[in-house]
């Protein structure tokens, strides 16, 4: 039985889960990933289900109103950019280009992890559709954002991607995103670095 929303504290955990046609509270046990005006956003990257990205989408869908409601443009376009990497996954390109297109709208008011995470899913996007070059390209900029950002999980996520990505500089790429694993205060992304790589 889907548990009553109303009973639960706030915006706290209005992130619903759709399956099955029924919404349902996320688990209360989820992560938060930073908080804005008094809200709490809902980590999406523990949302994220490879075996079943359609499933994803749905929760990240249901997120989309406590992000637009919050103002938050930085949750916002990561979140649009995480929906698009749920299309990208699915070959559903021309649906990845348009929550891209989405999240290219917010990014004047949002800070450089969300330009990261845009970059990021535009350089999949390209490399999927056989873009090589325009996904490198892409993933130089994910690359400068995520420094800026000093976003660590980011940056290895970046230089992994690069790693596949870049034949030439693999290897490279690769160390990077070593060192950053072992000079880390991420602790999360030290627990969650072996399913990155």
């Amino acid at each position: 039985m889907p548990r009553s929303t109303s009973s639960l504290p706030k915006l706290l955990t209005i992130s619903l889960l759709l399956s099955g046609g029924l919404a349902q509270a996320a688990d209360e046990n989820l992560t938060y990933c930073h908080s804005y005006a008094g809200v709490n956003f809902p980590d999406y990257r523990a949302l994220w289900n490879d075996a079943h990205p359609e499933q994803t989408a749905l929760s990240y869908k249901a997120l989309l109103n406590l992000a637009t409601k919050s103002h938050d443009k930085t949750y916002l376009s990561e979140l649009l950019s995480q929906i698009a990497r749920t299309y990208t996954v699915r070959n559903q390109f021309s649906d990845a280009d348009y929550y891209l297109s989405q999240t290219a709208l917010y990014l004047d008011d949002a800070q450089a992890s969300a330009h990261g995470h845009y970059w990021v899913e535009r350089a999949r996007l390209n490399y999927t559709q056989q873009h090589k070059v325009l996904a490198l390209s892409a993933l130089d900029q994910a690359w400068k954002f995520a420094q800026d950002a000093n976003d660590d999980r980011l940056q290895v996520e970046v230089a992994i991607m690069q790693s596949h990505y870049d034949e030439a500089q693999g290897a490279q790429w690769m160390k990077k995103a070593l060192a950053i694993i072992a000079t880390t205060d991420d602790l999360r992304l030290k627990k969650e670095s072996n399913t990155l790589l």
